[in-house]
């Protein structure tokens, strides 16, 4: 291929991003009720939920459309927090605060950082920290979820993802979803397991109250 053909085919991606990037801007965003994820059940593979209340200031930094932040309970004693942040296409679908950011942000240590994948072949990814302050360990699980895909393990893989929905769906909504458990003196191994067993009841319960366009309605961007 000479220069010149090198240079038309860049000039007319060029031309194409820009074309692509005005019309994303110009169609108007759709916007669902983030308020579906109160119905988030209690009781979840038999461990109980107690909702527990976000700090105002904690909630203006997160600036998420809808927050849950509950403690699930074990009958064997057994603690589990999780969280789960929606942002909805106006605000971008993404987090600006995330894990990697906010633990050691809050006097945290990363000592461990891995990929790992729940539910086997049929399943998803999540990144796994564990994460030490003071003497206290905690596991940490947590992964991106969208409309159209869950399992994406960075901000990155995130907006790559908001991209083909904004083009084939009008929506670029997406959510982090974290659980963690404290380690103590237990095994590592028990605690993980314990947590890939509440990921994967975590995301189905998600999945089936992902918004949906019945809830939908379009708001213009403003230019």
């Amino acid at each position: 291929m000479n220069r010149r053909v090198e240079l038309g085919v860049a000039i007319g991606l060029m031309l194409l991003t820009g074309i692509a990037s005005w019309w994303l801007l110009l169609r108007p965003a759709v916007e669902h009720d983030a308020a579906v994820f109160e119905a988030l059940p209690t009781e979840l593979n038999g461990w109980r939920s107690v909702d527990l209340a976000i700090d105002q200031a904690v909630s203006d930094m997160l600036a998420a459309d809808h927050n849950v932040q509950r403690a699930d309970l074990h009958p064997l004693g057994y603690q589990i927090f999780v969280y789960v942040g929606y942002y909805g296409t106006e605000r971008g679908g993404t987090p600006e605060h995330t894990p990697d950011i906010c633990y050691p942000a809050q006097g945290w240590q990363i000592v461990e950082s891995m990929i790992q994948r729940a539910g086997g072949q049929d399943g998803f990814d999540l990144r796994e920290f564990v994460v030490e302050q003071a003497g206290e360990r905690r596991l940490v699980h947590y992964w991106y979820r969208t409309g159209s895909q869950s399992g994406l393990t960075s901000v990155v893989g995130l907006r790559l993802r908001h991209v083909v929905d904004r083009m084939t769906e009008n929506r670029g909504d997406g959510a982090l979803v974290r659980l963690s458990t404290s380690l103590g003196s237990s095994d590592i191994v028990n605690a993980r397991t314990r947590l890939f067993s509440m990921d994967r009841v975590i995301e189905k319960a998600l999945a089936g109250l992902w918004p949906n366009d019945s809830q939908s309605v379009a708001i213009a961007s403003g230019y």
